[in-house]
């Protein structure tokens, strides 16, 4: 039986563990962006006016799941063209936008062109966090924890 050196075999634990922080912290930093910039606007227990729900809950629960549907169709493609790229997260962002409208009962096309800005914005802000790996932690868990404390 020939043996192959441990050296040669990325751990899929490690591969997916990292891929999983980095879409917690684009997903952190997303909440942090999105949260400075609807700071001068009025709200009412931490939702926005005009908004359906809170900005956690909108990135977490809908902008997130639909960043891995949108993954996950880029690796199904197996393409490594921008443009492809842009098409998928810019579906996966008005699906997202459309689900959210459904579930909330807010405007559909409002909000799907608000899923496609958000998906955007973490498509942008995981090509940042993947330069600084070793801020991760920061993104995932300290900064929007720190946002969450002081808004």
């Amino acid at each position: 039986m020939n043996k192959m050196p441990d050296y040669d075999i990325p751990s899929v634990r490690l591969t997916s563990g990292l891929y999983a922080l980095t879409k917690l912290a684009c997903a952190g930093l997303t909440y942090v962006l999105i949260s400075l910039l609807m700071l001068g606007f009025p709200q009412h227990n931490g939702v926005p006016e005009g908004w359906p729900l809170s900005i956690p809950y909108a990135i977490y629960a809908y902008g997130l799941p639909a960043a891995l549907v949108a993954d996950v169709l880029l690796r199904l493609l197996r393409s490594t063209s921008h443009i492809v790229s842009l098409v998928v997260y810019v579906a996966a962002g008005f699906g997202a936008g459309l689900w959210l409208a459904a579930e909330q009962g807010a405007e559909l096309l409002l909000w799907g062109l608000a899923g496609i800005l958000g998906l955007l914005l973490l498509r942008i802000t995981q090509l940042g966090v993947e330069r600084s790996p070793l801020l991760l932690p920061v993104f995932a868990l300290f900064l929007p924890l720190l946002c969450l404390l002081l808004l």
